[in-house]
């Protein structure tokens, strides 16, 4: 959709944009390597982040999360499970397998969770005030994200 900003608006949408695409560099950059500090693939990673405690989450939901196809989850969810962070469940219907992590897949997810927060690109060197503006404004984001 073509924008309709006047030329001052576009230089305020430019540097915008400029500045989330550098910042979204530094967030996969410190990613990339909180998630080797781990031991991790980045999908793995990606995988465990997508789970909840105590909850059997379906592989197609685990797949969407990811924006994944989901024999390529497949692949992923048998590492883990061959790595004892995961458990597959059948429901009643068997076609549908139910993931979940084990006590230590929690943890290393708990783990990764306390190592990206340490020295994130996106809150680093902000104030608390700062801090809860900018999760005011990725709400709003969020809320009018396409789907």
């Amino acid at each position: 959709m073509a924008s309709s900003a006047e030329p001052a608006d576009r230089a305020v949408e430019t540097e915008i944009i400029d500045h989330v695409n550098g910042l979204v560099g530094r967030v996969w950059a410190q990613f990339t390597a909180r998630v080797a500090e781990l031991g991790l693939s980045m999908p793995e990673a990606k995988a465990l982040q997508a789970l909840e405690p105590d909850q059997d989450v379906p592989m197609r939901t685990i797949a969407a999360r990811l924006h994944a196809n989901p024999s390529n989850v497949t692949v992923v969810v048998s590492r883990l499970e061959g790595r004892g962070l995961i458990t597959r469940s059948s429901a009643d219907d068997r076609r549908v397998k139910g993931v979940r992590l084990t006590e230590a897949g929690l943890a290393l997810r708990d783990r990764l969770t306390d190592r990206i927060a340490v020295d994130h690109p996106a809150v680093a060197g902000l104030s608390a005030n700062q801090r809860e503006s900018l999760l005011r404004i990725l709400r709003r984001l969020t809320q009018h994200a396409e789907p």
